[in-house]
């Protein structure tokens, strides 16, 4: 039986207007984190409905190279309205395309309950102890990867944090949404808004600390400001 279906609070992709290279450069660097590949205790893996088998061998790079040796996959069922359906969990469907024998020396662990970014977080700590990690290098939707960051330092604010920001793909094959692309397509646009939108809706109600990023808000509001006036 197909699970109820999950309403999103913020439109995935709302409406937008025309965007300035201004407002696409604020945008940028409010939403998308830079890439740093960094040696870490911990490769925390965020929730997603796509792109399993490319993330896994995301993962499957890292391992290989030894950058990591312990993975915690996160990403329950979360079926939300206009999104790929799934019968189970992301995490399990990213795991299904990591080799069990190949890496039967590494920790990987999966969450499997988890419906959205800050679940992926708490109900990771739920099922794993950080007591002994210093770095964490994590994966997310690129577009989302500030949120994503912003999260797990809520937790684990003393924690050295680095991002492999991953690019997912738009309507247009040959730009995806990544830092440098994104704008070049009304999809992303819209996607990166939307992310805006939840930036500051999820912040003020405090699911990460949104002072690191209060002045890249206000930049935004302003630049939106004046394309009303």
């Amino acid at each position: 039986m197909k699970p109820e279906e999950l309403h999103r609070e913020i439109l995935k992709t709302p409406q937008c207007p025309i965007m300035d290279p201004e407002l696409v450069s604020v945008l940028t660097d409010l939403c998308f984190q830079k890439e740093h590949i960094i040696p870490s205790d911990l490769l925390f893996v965020f929730g997603s409905n796509v792109k399993h088998k490319e993330i896994a061998d995301l993962i499957c790079d890292l391992l290989d190279t030894e950058i990591i040796n312990k993975v915690l996959i996160t990403g329950g069922v979360a079926n939300f309205g206009g999104s790929y359906y799934h019968h189970k969990p992301e995490s399990e469907s990213i795991r299904s395309f990591i080799s069990a024998k190949k890496y039967a020396d590494k920790q990987i662990v999966l969450e499997v309950i988890s419906r959205n970014t800050l679940e992926n977080v708490t109900e990771a700590r739920k099922i794993f102890s950080f007591d002994q990690i210093k770095s964490i290098t994590f994966i997310s939707h690129s577009y989302a990867s500030t949120r994503a960051s912003l999260s797990l330092k809520r937790f684990f604010p003393d924690i050295k944090l680095y991002c492999i920001p991953f690019p997912l793909p738009s309507d247009q094959a040959e730009f995806p949404v990544n830092r440098q692309l994104w704008s070049r397509t009304k999809y992303g646009q819209s996607l990166v808004l939307g992310e805006y939108l939840r930036l500051i809706t999820y912040g003020k109600r405090g699911d990460f600390p949104i002072d690191d990023i209060q002045g890249l808000l206000d930049q935004v509001q302003d630049h939106l400001k004046i394309k009303d006036s």
